[in-house]
């Protein structure tokens, strides 16, 4: 159906007129997103369709009827006793795949894969069938290279810990000024046996996590047709005078070449308020070159922090010094350090 939201927004419409409609209580209806698993008497299975169908006619929808047993999501919900049961279900595309243990990934990563497979057998599924499903996720771990005796520590690491918040009261008063103060996360690429020395800064005001510096977009492209330089957009870019070696760095959200005419032509507006490259073109009568070099592309924030980085690395800086005011201290000495 397209968006989540969007989907959520039709379905919550759909079947508050269907339902109404329908005009029968129903034992349990549950939805997630455009998937639907309810209760309803086998003679008025037809009638309810048709309701649901009647919405619009692009959003037909199908049945499954279940015996005793029926796969809604991820479980197989077993009618057992005259009350329902729930054991894992896996459809016939699984591949059995999951975080590989060989990854260039943090530890904390792959004991967070175990924990999450404990965290579904623990709360979704029944009882009498843990024996069968916990020897299901070792088996999958184990053909993940995960090894046994990691997962049988990450297991009961995580059993005891479940066990032991089972019943504790969800309501229990909190503390609300705790809950409301800002926490503020640093997060670094992942590098065996350097990156997680961060840790030791992981406290209540700073949390650190780590990103992967090799993602699939860097080599699994898009076939698209690559934009033109002076078209692309989101760019730190840099000019440099064509007589000395004066440059200015700037950055824009708009299409390259769009900001650079604005440059170049600045000059031929009659007004009283001159950039800075303005001036110098005035004042000692050079051009500059205009073939624009990119120095950087990426979001808004991570922009402004390269554009005043880049603007201190210039030998003779154009731009004025409250382009830079707001760069932390921290960084002039990596700027300044020469390269080895």
């Amino acid at each position: 159906m397209g968006s989540p939201v969007v989907a959520d927004l039709v379905m919550r419409r759909l079947e508050s007129l269907a339902l109404l409609s329908f005009n029968r209580e129903l034992p349990f209806y549950y939805r997630y997103v455009d998937d639907v698993c309810l209760a309803v008497d086998p003679s008025d299975i037809n009638l309810l369709l048709c309701k649901f169908n009647e919405f619009h006619p692009r959003l037909q929808f199908t049945v499954e009827i279940g015996g005793d047993k029926l796969e809604f999501l991820g479980v197989s919900m077993i009618k057992r006793d005259n009350r329902l049961i729930f054991d894992w279900f896996h459809k016939p595309t699984f591949s059995g795949r999951f975080f590989n243990f060989l990854s260039n990934h943090p530890l904390s990563q792959k004991r967070g894969t175990v924990s999450s497979l404990v965290d579904r057998a623990f709360f979704l599924l029944d009882v009498s069938f843990h024996y069968k499903n916990f020897n299901f996720i070792i088996n999958i771990l184990l053909d993940n290279d995960y090894p046994l005796n990691f997962i049988f520590n990450t297991i009961n690491q995580r059993l005891k810990y479940l066990l032991k918040n089972k019943f504790i009261v969800n309501d229990q008063p909190t503390n609300t000024q705790n809950n409301s103060k800002s926490v503020s996360w640093l997060t670094v690429p992942f590098v065996p046996c350097h990156t997680e020395k961060f840790k030791r800064f992981h406290n209540n005001d700073i949390r650190v996590s780590f990103r992967s510096p090799n993602k699939m977009s860097k080599y699994v492209k898009v076939q698209k047709d690559s934009l033109s330089k002076d078209s692309r957009n989101n760019v730190v870019y840099k000019i440099s005078c064509n007589d000395c070696d004066a440059s200015y760095v700037g950055q824009t959200s708009r299409q390259l070449k769009t900001r650079i005419s604005e440059h170049r032509n600045h000059i031929k507006r009659n007004t009283t308020t001159r950039s800075v490259i303005i001036e110098h073109r005035l004042q000692h009568g050079h051009d500059f070159r205009w073939n624009e070099e990119i120095l950087d592309e990426s979001n808004y924030r991570k922009r402004i922090v390269s554009e005043m980085i880049n603007i201190k690395k210039q030998k003779n800086s154009l731009n004025l010094q409250t382009d830079t005011e707001n760069l932390h201290e921290t960084y002039i000495p990596l700027i300044n350090k020469e390269p080895p």
